[in-house]
């Protein structure tokens, strides 16, 4: 496999990570490398390399300038994987007590070939907390020929008092120019004819892991008899089109709902992952909004120039609230949601919200929205009392504030006669709308929502599912709900969240996001025909 046979064997062959590597060949050269090392950062970036290399390196008699050899009798042994003095343990597969105790017992023996034993803990998060608190005592007083290295990408997991008795090292994402010159160098030196543009999506996909991005090399390797085009990359890995992404992000700029959606189609039915599609998606916005909020400096280390560029023409079009609540929709719905279909809809959702947002750009007003502004409600009729006698007279010009002058707070409107259980379905889609002026995530969660009734002045509205009742019921987008039920029904109530039961008399038409978008679109009330109506 590639990324096994161009795995770095000197600290200076060591891709992006030279804040680490550095400080190793001094330690090695003074003859004083630490104890206990924590290196923690996302997979592919040489965690494991570095601390086999560090192993050579404190043993190696004919170092040069703190890298070893890798010729003589230790180097090799190492190298091919029979080093008895390096010990690499699986966290996930030997997580508990029992196999620290192991270790344990073992680390006071000498090692039989160099100066130090080293042990190496990979997935160091995995390990139970009375696994960390057998390594406690080894790493508090370890003996001075034992090395221990926890290589982890989830750096918060491992407990303060562990982390506090090692040398940490962050290893940081590689560059794109740097996977993508590594690439290049892999495919001449294997004799692989690959169209630049490939190494160019490689190199992106692989979002800074080195050995992801050999791997996919490594793939179309097996795949492709002769020269490796963009064709054939995409065939191989299922990868979207970069042009794709770009027309789903130019679309969402003009507001196009139907060319986001023919080319979202497009991807899919020519067979493209419609998750690294979505994963491609959130690395240009991303990239969007650091553009937008003048945050991007080192964007070029993650993307190539070109495309920094065609993004900047862009990111003037965009707002950063706008940016964000899309983002993060996107990421939900790529780290909850497994099923393929349902994670289609949740993405087809996202986009055609984005392409509704009414503040796109603060520069530029919103376009106009197609259906017509909500109702008023009645205003309630004089109450027959006498005259009010106060030091001050009422402001006859006093009416509502307008929504954007609007504190947010249902209870001060006055509240008119109990609303009927038909009026609360008619209207519902009016409080989408005024939801909908504040926050389109939300309003877009409540479209799929229906009110059930009325308990006091209490209301009560199912949920499709618990994360959209969950969302609902924080404090911010409650109080955004009761006022826009407020304002539609002329009558404060309270919200209660439920969820939707099985039990429920069929399912809400307004569940399905093609519907919900085209009711909050063109207006009116979806009702079901039965095939007797429908001339079937």
């Amino acid at each position: 496999m590639l990324y096994l046979r161009f795995r770095p064997k000197r600290f200076e062959d060591v891709v992006g990570q030279d804040h680490v590597t550095r400080t190793l060949r001094n330690a090695v050269k003074a003859g004083r490398p630490s104890h206990a090392y924590l290196f923690t950062g996302p997979r592919g970036t040489g965690k494991t390399s570095v601390a086999r290399i560090l192993y050579r390196a404190a043993n190696c008699d004919n170092t040069t300038d703190g890298d070893p050899c890798n010729e003589c009798l230790l180097c090799r042994a190492a190298l091919d994987g029979r080093a008895l003095d390096l010990v690499e343990i699986d966290a996930a597969s030997n997580r508990g007590i029992d196999d620290i105790r192991d270790l344990r017992d073992k680390v006071a023996y000498h090692p039989g070939e160099g100066r130090y034993r080293v042990y190496i803990i990979d997935e160091a998060h995995e390990l139970t907390t009375q696994a960390w608190d057998a390594l406690l005592k080894t790493l508090e007083e370890p003996p001075p020929h034992a090395m221990f290295v926890l290589a982890t990408t989830e750096a918060h997991k491992v407990p303060p008092t562990i982390v506090s008795r090692c040398q940490r090292f962050d290893f940081r994402r590689i560059p794109y120019q740097a996977t993508r010159d590594l690439l290049h160098q892999v495919a001449i030196a294997e004799g692989m004819r690959v169209e630049p543009a490939v190494l160019d999506r490689l190199a992106l996909v692989a979002r800074g892991g080195l050995r992801d991005a050999l791997s996919l090399l490594d793939q179309l390797e097996a795949f492709a008899a002769g020269e490796i085009d963009m064709a054939i990359a995409r065939a191989a890995l299922s990868l979207p089109s970069i042009e794709a992404v770009r027309g789903v992000i130019d679309g969402m700029t003009r507001r196009d709902p139907s060319a986001v959606m023919t080319l979202l189609s497009d991807a899919a039915e020519g067979g493209a992952d419609l998750r690294l599609f979505a994963e491609e998606l959130v690395v240009h916005l991303r990239a969007l909004l650091l553009l937008a909020a003048r945050a991007d400096g080192r964007l070029t280390d993650e993307l190539p120039e070109g495309e920094v560029a065609w993004l900047r023409e862009r990111a003037q079009s965009w707002s950063v609230g706008a940016l964000m609540r899309l983002i993060q929709t996107l990421s939900d719905a790529l780290a909850r949601t497994r099923d393929a279909q349902q994670f289609q809809v949740q993405t087809e959702v996202a986009l055609l919200t984005a392409c509704d947002l009414d503040t796109l750009s603060p520069s530029r007003p919103a376009a106009p929205s197609p259906p017509p502004p909500p109702t008023p409600p009645p205003s309630p009729a004089p109450a027959a009392t006498a005259p009010v006698t106060s030091a001050h007279p009422a402001n006859p010009t006093d009416e509502p504030p307008p929504p954007e002058e609007e504190e947010g707070d249902a209870s001060a409107i006055a509240p008119s006669r109990d609303v009927p259980e038909a009026t609360l379905q008619t209207r519902w889609l009016d409080v989408v709308e005024q939801v909908k002026t504040r926050n389109s995530l939300l309003a877009s969660t409540l479209g799929s929502a229906h009110p059930q009734a009325i308990d006091g002045n209490v209301l009560v509205v199912a949920f499709a599912t618990p994360f959209n009742r969950n969302s609902a019921e924080k404090p911010a987008n409650r109080q955004l709900i009761e006022t826009a039920c407020a304002r539609v029904y002329g009558t404060p109530y309270r919200l209660r969240c439920t969820v939707k039961s099985d039990s429920d008399s069929g399912p809400n038409l307004l569940d399905d996001p093609v519907i919900n978008y085209a009711t909050r679109t063109f207006g009116g009330q979806p009702k079901r025909v039965t095939p007797d109506q429908a001339g079937l």
